[in-house]
């Protein structure tokens, strides 16, 4: 294992960072319409710091006969949805984002911020645009690299939703939430001394997906947790200066759980362990030995 140097004292992490969509009636809001915000929490990785240039936040609404239709954004193209504000799968709102750069890794565990929020038109929310700006780098063993955007729909990243992923609260069905994981692991592809940045994102909410979370001693081991469904899912997480972690985001099954720390400490691995939806399995305090 290569050292890892984690520059916050906050909280682990999870595969990377989430934004936390919330779509909610407020007291004086017109009856006819919704309130959306947006927040980000989680971002781990093997790096220093991983900077994300984030110049706008929209959310796409639909509105029509269909808009209770799951699944519709299906059928809806990705790489034409800039050239119009409005389309037959919906109209795009802008939320009252301030543009920042801002460092991923700085927040886990829960940690939040909010990147804007809007009032909407009573409807479905199909899609989450992110904005990039050029800004983007990451910082690894205390060198900074610029983090060049390779993605099909350019600097605009799309996260399509579905009923699954959203979380409705109390009897307003108006009231509603979802993460979405921009996965750093997967999204930063280092190769012949240059970083690239080949966005990977994937929505899901803490009531219909679950969580797993521990403390991994001696602090001195500075451990990575690695989480695997063995058919293609994999997570990480860094443990916080206490030792704690939390991956969340997991389909109800089995996983197996490896705890890696540097030399001497040899790696542990936890095999079967049953997550189900909408709850967090403690998997107690997981010391490596020498």
């Amino acid at each position: 294992m290569k050292t890892i140097k984690i520059s916050l004292a906050l909280a682990t992490a999870f595969v990377a960072f989430a934004l936390i969509f919330s779509s909610c009636s407020k007291t004086g809001v017109n009856a006819n319409r919704d309130s959306v915000a947006v927040y980000m929490t989680d971002g781990p990785g093997e790096y220093d710091s991983v900077f994300i240039d984030i110049t706008k936040v929209e959310v796409k609404v639909d509105t029509s006969v269909y808009k209770k239709e799951d699944g519709r954004c299906d059928k809806d193209d990705d790489r034409d949805d800039h050239e119009k504000r409005k389309d037959d799968y919906g109209y795009w709102a802008d939320l009252n984002f301030t543009p920042a750069v801002i460092d991923v890794l700085s927040l886990r565990n829960g940690v939040e911020t909010k990147l804007g929020e809007a009032n909407i038109e009573k409807g479905t929310v199909r899609k989450i645009r992110i904005t990039l700006g050029s800004r983007n780098r990451v910082v690894k063993n205390g060198t900074s690299y610029p983090l060049e955007l390779q993605n099909e729909t350019n600097n605009l990243l799309y996260v399509k939703l579905y009923n699954k992923h959203r979380h409705h609260e109390g009897r307003d069905s108006s009231k509603q939430k979802v993460w979405v994981d921009f996965d750093v692991a997967r999204s930063i592809v280092e190769r012949d001394g240059k970083f690239y940045l080949k966005p990977v994102l994937r929505p899901f909410n803490e009531y219909t997906y679950a969580a797993v979370y521990g403390k991994v001693l001696p602090l001195e081991a500075k451990a990575v947790v690695r989480i695997s469904d063995g058919a293609g899912f994999n997570g990480v997480a860094l443990p916080d200066r206490e030792g704690k972690f939390k991956l969340r985001g997991l389909e109800s099954g089995t996983y197996t759980v490896t705890v890696q720390g540097l030399a001497p400490y040899k790696d542990k691995t936890i095999s079967n362990i049953s997550v189900t939806k909408g709850k967090a399995t403690d998997l107690g305090v997981i010391t490596l030995t020498q």
